[in-house]
């Protein structure tokens, strides 16, 4: 409560200069790709071999190499995806 200029009480509410701006709609959003899914797996599978690797162990060093490669194609896979959804 506050006094207004004649000494009189009145009820203020407090508002943040966010709070009536209109909340932006968001386009229903797709569930993430199989694709998508996978890559993020794969980075998963990535960080498991690499302290192996640093360690001198070659079975790890190659899971790592075809690892990445296999992550870059996944990678160009969701850009061009990702790409393709945002002309729709």
């Amino acid at each position: 409560m506050e006094k207004n200029g004649q000494g009189q009480q009145i009820q203020v509410q407090a508002t943040r200069p966010d709070q009536n701006k209109p909340k932006p709609k968001m386009p229903h959003q797709p569930m993430p790709s199989s694709r998508y899914n996978e890559l993020l797996r794969v980075i998963e599978e990535l960080g498991k071999d690499v302290k192996p690797t640093y360690a001198g162990s070659k079975n790890a060093g190659e899971r790592l190499r075809k690892g990445i490669l296999h992550a870059r194609a996944l990678v160009r896979d969701c850009l061009l995806e990702t790409e393709r959804n945002a002309r729709k």
